[in-house]
């Protein structure tokens, strides 16, 4: 993946370390030391049951959707999945963020991405393809529709970047070079639509023979199988996931593969995934980490497990008061993208005073920039495809009537309730799959007088 880097996670002795140390970025393989379980804390074994469906299932293509909030840690849980099956499987993992543009991303160049991490794959793994195969796809990339894109397109990178004689290494660039300029140009979008989607039949049935290719030699090679991961869907603007997920659903399932494809919660959460979910073989969430009950009793395991992550990545003598750690947690409901972002704001706070730990005004001024950033987010929308936006007023009642819920759980999955859970104002659990509101939000609720103080 183009954002993995070589760089060692190191844990941090002094202040300074720590904003590198809680990177928001996922763990890479090379950083699992790092990785703290959190099965038991989220009441499900998610990589288990990914691992136990592969394995058993050798016949079939598991096509699976994989979901959870944001800042729940889906990337680092997919790597460690990665490390703990990759002896038995080729993995193939790579991100629509990283590799193309999400907010024009059109499905064509889903496939364009997938042709190129696979001949990178086989190139890495010392593949030879067959002849057969070679030669129909050279015949597809010599018709006239892809010289004259790579005519109008590549431009003179052509002969700079592709000369060389036809095999996987020529087809890795050439498709590098494909996503690189779709990612960068809108006009080639717009071609790609008019000159490859009519013919997309033919670019599918190169890839599946690419995929037949890679599993037949790799089964040779003792692996079990292949394994494509697609993450960061669930980071495409949500007008762009409908589309692909929706109009585009039976070409993106048309991979003959074991597939995970990351997914917006949202669309989880709302009409349209009756249509979407029969092309799929399961639909898997990755619960957010519970640190209270649904009762709002503690937690141990939760809140054992959020401790040892910050532990993991900081020396905790760099609190003045480590009961400041679980004041942390509790603030952040277990979502781990805002824990990790007060830690580093906490720290950037005493940094400012010049000194060397963390204290409580440290603390309150960064749970207090957490609540301003909540606040802020609170406000009127106009969701696309409504001719109607959604006030301020009816974001601040469905909150409240959530908090209120003694069942802890959303009434309705509304277009509200969508936005919610999408951004991270209501946080979903294990168990029975109880929602509450996130413990900021909740406090902001307390101030407008929405909610009784505690």
């Amino acid at each position: 993946m183009m954002r993995s880097t070589k760089l060692k996670l190191i844990k941090a002795t002094r202040l300074e370390q720590v904003y590198p140390a809680f990177s928001k970025e996922p763990l890479e393989l090379h950083q699992l030391e790092f990785f703290e379980e959190t099965s038991p804390a989220r009441g499900k074994k998610i990589r288990a049951r990914l691992a136990r469906k592969f394995r058993n299932t050798p016949e079939t293509d598991e096509q699976i959707l994989f979901y959870g909030y944001k800042g729940c840690g889906k990337s680092t849980e997919l790597r460690k999945l990665q490390s703990e099956i990759q002896d038995e499987f080729l993995v193939v993992n790579f991100s629509v963020e990283d590799e193309l543009d999400p907010v024009h991303i059109q499905y064509i160049e889903v496939f364009i991405v997938t042709m190129e991490r696979l001949f990178a794959a086989a190139l890495e793994n010392d593949l030879n393809l067959s002849k057969e195969f070679l030669k129909s796809i050279q015949n597809w990339e010599q018709t006239k529709e892809i010289q004259d894109l790579k005519e109008k397109y590549f431009g003179g990178d052509v002969e700079a970047g592709l000369d060389m004689a036809f095999g996987i290494p020529y087809l890795q660039k050439f498709f590098a070079k494909f996503k690189a300029t779709a990612k960068s140009s809108i006009s080639l979008k717009e071609t790609l639509k008019q000159v490859i989607e009519p013919r997309l039949s033919d670019l599918i049935a190169h890839c599946n023979a690419l995929i037949t290719e890679i599993r037949n030699q790799m089964q040779r090679k003792g692996r079990k199988d292949l394994l494509i991961i697609v993450e960061d869907m669930d980071k495409v603007p949500l007008d762009r996931a409908r589309d692909l997920f929706i109009n585009y659903v039976g070409q993106l399932t048309q991979l003959r593969c074991n597939i995970i494809f990351t997914f917006p919660l949202a669309l989880r959460f709302s009409p349209y995934f009756k249509s979407i979910e029969p092309y799929f073989s399961e639909h898997i969430e990755l619960p957010m980490l519970e640190v209270r009950d649904k009762h709002g009793t503690v937690s141990d395991i939760g809140l054992q497990t959020m401790r040892h992550l910050a532990a993991a990545r900081m020396d905790l003598s760099l609190f003045e008061d480590v009961a400041l750690l679980d004041k942390m947690i509790f603030d952040t409901g277990g979502c781990f993208r805002d824990f990790f972002n007060l830690i580093k704001e906490a720290a950037e706070n005493a940094m400012d005073d010049n000194r060397p730990r963390i204290n409580l005004r440290d603390y309150e001024l960064a749970r207090q920039s957490l609540k301003r950033e909540y606040k802020a987010s609170i406000a009127d929308y106009q969701p696309d495809g409504r001719k109607e936006k959604i006030t301020v007023e009816q974001f601040y009642g469905e909150l409240a009537k959530i908090a209120s819920n003694p069942n802890k759980a959303i009434p309705d999955e509304t277009d509200i309730a969508m936005i919610l859970r999408q951004n991270l104002m209501v946080l979903g659990y294990n168990g029975e799959g109880w929602c509450d509101v996130h413990p900021i939000v909740r406090d902001i609720l307390v101030e407008r007088g929405l909610l009784p103080n505690p």
